[in-house]
């Protein structure tokens, strides 16, 4: 068992390599994180790669660090679930899927690990957990006081789990609007969800008791499983209690409840003095009342209940279960009802950091201000709304459902630049229309806003779900500059092994650069580098045919394939009126590389981007964008006398054909 004993910065990353070293590193595993607040980018850059078996000094942001985390987590399949009421940030491009989810009254609350995969030491299939206090965040990991506890995976943690995955995906499938499983949302959440089912009711998966492991206990909003505080005391009669929780709420109504002759309170240093209700008891009831205080000043965020009895018996409770009635109280009551897990041991003396615990005097006290209540959360949202993005259908959908009893006016869902108004009538549940819209990179959130009785204006942002999409959509590949695309085409030589030409993109890959969206000037474009490199592309392919060398053009992790430059090109800006119309020659080039390979019965696979179809819809597309400003053009407009949609197809074939001949006559 981890707790803060150890030195802070290792307690939650050591808990996390110590479960990752219990599975086979060569198999698949499924691995599922909770957590309340999550901070994205530090879970990209320090938890992921140590779930894939980094060293700390090996982790980082570079490209080609991320590019080969993406294809440790082909194997690796992982789901973050996090409060959708925190606002959490959208994910970046690495592969594992990301679900907010949200309470009607309450917060999902839980910093659960659970890993399911093929043991170590066994070959045979197993499951780890642990519970704790951090959140996935720079605070939870690496600066704070968090407590955390590990243990394999039992039939009584099996039992307290299978309710809380079961929750899961009920939300899932609600925000998708679908049960169907043929449905892929990005990361694939309900798959790594069932896995992690399916482990849990396999008995052959699960751990023996043993003597000292902790039992789980976990709190859902449904009525029938009793107050976690009461599954933790187990209905015993407790002489002394002492609790470390950064916020509290009905102290008094929680000490009673306990049955404790003795209460001893750990609270958290703020800036004002260390965080407690003063006010939450009366003289009388306070005189068994008792504060203590870790050796040093550093933020504890750790929530941890030690129970001792008459007869010596010692219990510690650790997880995310603030001393709150929200956490601990009855669930589906009138209050909020949090979702919350902590592990329970039962240990044969107080452990050693509890020994250490200081006399706090009451004048260091400082009572909490309402906006610490409540972790810094903003106000629950009162609606319940969803988005998502069907990469496969190219459109937009969704739902909004007002909270029975809310009190809010002029509803509007805003995402892709489009904004729905919607009826604020509480209780119906109301669906966003299906919309087309086009995107090449991922819209990773949409907003709500409302106004409220007095007239306040409130926003809500949201994560959109990404579905049906292949990885390219989801950049989860490598993102080529287009220049350096055309510029490895150039160069290509045919008589350069296979390998040596993934060797030479490699190299070109890693070069300083790489997105392009750091370049401040508008791109100009090398039409006679483009003309060269896809001559020299298509030279490349078809001696290979000829030759009946196996190359396939079409191959998505190669530098000088066509679907590379496909991918180089869709990843440009194509805003000014010059990179439309340069947009436009670059596709029409592809276009015509696509029907000369499928002249030498050379096709793209199933699932591949570049094909006809996708290219001929991009070039229709762009052209009815191009034929919008060229009917701001006078020139134009003398010359054809309309900007008509067979005016600027003739337009823009007459000048594509001109810039090959321009090519053409300073290449003889």
């Amino acid at each position: 068992m981890n707790q803060s004993e150890k030195k802070n910065f290792s307690v939650m990353r050591e808990t996390l390599e110590f479960m990752r070293d219990r599975f086979s590193p060569d198999d698949e595993r499924y691995v599922l994180f909770t957590t309340f607040n999550f901070a994205p980018q530090f879970f990209e850059t320090n938890v992921l790669p140590l779930l894939v078996g980094d060293t700390l000094d090996e982790t980082g942001a570079s490209q080609e660090t991320r590019y080969a985390l993406n294809d440790e987590l082909s194997r690796i399949h992982c789901l973050v679930a996090c409060d959708r009421s925190t606002a959490p940030e959208a994910k970046g491009d690495l592969r594992y899927g990301l679900l907010p989810v949200g309470l009607l009254r309450g917060r999902f609350h839980s910093k659960l690990i659970l890993m399911a995969g093929t043991l170590k030491e066994t070959g045979a299939p197993g499951i780890w957990l642990s519970a704790g206090s951090g959140n996935i965040s720079l605070s939870g990991w690496a600066l704070n006081r968090e407590v955390v506890s590990a243990t394999p995976v039992t039939r009584q943690h099996a039992d307290e789990l299978l309710p809380l995955l079961d929750w899961l995906i009920e939300q899932a499938e609600r925000q998708l609007q679908t049960a169907a499983f043929d449905v892929k949302e990005e990361g694939q959440g309900r798959r790594v969800l069932r896995h992690l089912v399916e482990f849990i009711e396999n008995d052959a998966a699960l751990a023996a008791h043993f003597p000292g492991i902790p039992t789980l206990h976990v709190a859902l909003p449904t009525t029938g499983r009793g107050a976690l505080l009461d599954s933790l005391t187990q209905g015993r009669e407790w002489r002394r209690a002492t609790v470390v929780s950064p916020y509290w709420s009905d102290v008094r109504g929680l000490v009673k409840r306990l049955g404790v002759a003795e209460c001893r309170f750990v609270p958290s240093l703020s800036h004002a003095g260390y965080r407690f209700p003063m006010s939450a008891g009366t003289d009388a009831e306070r005189t068994a009342w008792s504060f203590a205080k870790f050796g040093d000043e550093r933020y504890t965020h750790a929530k941890a209940l030690l129970l001792e009895d008459s007869a010596g018996a010692v219990v510690l409770c650790v997880g995310s279960a603030n001393f709150t009635t929200a956490a601990l109280g009855e669930p589906g009551g009138q209050g909020l009802s949090n979702i919350e897990a902590m592990l329970r041991h039962e240990l044969a003396d107080v452990p050693k950091a509890w020994r250490k615990l200081r006399t706090l005097d009451e004048s260091d006290l400082a009572e909490p201000s309402a906006e610490e209540e409540e972790e810094g959360a903003p106000p629950l949202p009162p609606f319940d709304a969803s988005v998502f993005h069907d990469w496969l259908a190219g459109t937009f959908g969704g739902h909004i459902t007002i909270d029975a009893g809310a009190d809010l006016a002029d509803p509007e869902l805003e995402v892709a630049g489009r904004t729905v108004r919607f009826a604020a009538k509480p209780g119906l549940r109301q669906e966003l229309a299906p919309f087309k819209f086009r995107c090449t990179v991922p819209v990773r959130s949409f907003r709500v806003s409302w106004r409220e009785a007095d007239g306040t204006v409130h926003s809500y942002r949201g994560l959109v779900l990404q579905v049906n999409a292949e990885d390219e959509q989801l950049q989860y590949h490598p993102r080529p500059q287009l220049d350096q695309v055309i510029d490895f085409l150039r160069g290509l030589n045919p008589a350069l092994s296979e390998e040596e030409l993934r060797k030479r993109g490699a190299r070109g890959r890693g070069e300083p650069g790489g997105d392009g969206e750091d370049e401040g000037v508008e791109p100009s474009f090398d039409f006679f580098g483009l003309f060269q490199a896809t001559w020299k592309l298509h030279e490349h392919y078809s001696k290979a045919i000829k030759d009946g060398i196996l190359r396939d053009p079409f191959d998505r992790l190669a530098t000088h394939s066509l679907t590379t430059l496909h991918r180089a090109i869709a990843l440009q800006p194509a805003f000014t009126a010059e990179e439309l119309i340069g947009r436009y020659v670059q596709l029409a080039e592809v276009r015509e590389l696509l029907a000369s390979f499928a002249r030498s019965g050379v096709h793209p696979p199933p699932g591949c981007l570049c094909n006809v179809e996708a290219v001929e819809e991009e070039i229709a597309a762009l052209t009815d964008r191009i034929r919008m400003l060229l009917a701001k053009s006078p020139s134009f407009l003398s010359a054809f006398g309309s900007a008509g949609k067979c005016q600027a197809e003739a337009f823009l074939g007459w000048f594509n054909e001109e810039m090959k001949k321009e090519v053409s006559a300073h290449t003889e």
